[in-house]
């Protein structure tokens, strides 16, 4: 199963239509997960026909909504996913969890936290939001092992890292 990982639109609806675009045509995700800013973008791609998941961002009204969940736990393929806008926000999270994903800083990154595999597929607010690059995240979900990429919108591969399932400190299911 392939995941399309995509954070901080900030309503720049053409950027991030490309990148799911992309994502679903070109690079196989057949699941979309939109972590924040704005939850009217995670809205868009639904009505579009995508089928995406997703976590309202800080400057979100859905934010402050208590029938909206600020971080989601899902199973994909039997990975354990736990994913909100803000990294902070994840520490919420017990049990046994496989990768966390998060947005809210605008740099991309794959990383491990408490042992755990971390990305963040970075933004798609403007071509240079914060003077980081347009980026968006694949994760790719192997029988024993998952792969975590990021791509800027041209296509080319700006970081990736395979991680093997059942590793973790904290228990990758």
């Amino acid at each position: 199963m392939i995941l399309g990982v995509l954070s901080d639109t900030h309503g720049n609806l053409p950027l991030m239509r490309s990148a799911a675009a992309m994502l679903t045509k070109q690079l196989g995700a057949t699941q979309l997960i939109h972590l924040g800013d704005d939850w009217e973008d995670k809205e868009d791609l639904d009505n579009l026909g995508y089928f995406v998941s997703g976590v309202p961002g800080l400057w979100c009204d859905a934010y402050r909504d208590p029938h909206i969940p600020r971080v989601r736990l899902d199973v994909f393929d039997g990975l354990a996913v736990a994913y909100a806008h803000d990294r902070k926000e994840l520490q919420s999270i017990s049990g046994r969890v496989g990768l966390l994903l998060s947005g809210h800083t605008h740099q991309s990154v794959i990383d491990e936290v408490g042992g755990v595999p971390h990305m963040n597929p970075g933004h798609l607010s403007r071509r240079r939001g914060r003077g980081q690059e347009t980026t968006f995240g694949r994760v790719a979900i192997k029988v024993d092992r998952f792969i975590l990429s990021i791509y800027g919108l041209d296509g080319e591969v700006h970081a990736s890292r395979t991680f093997l399932r059942g590793k973790s400190k904290k228990g990758v299911v």
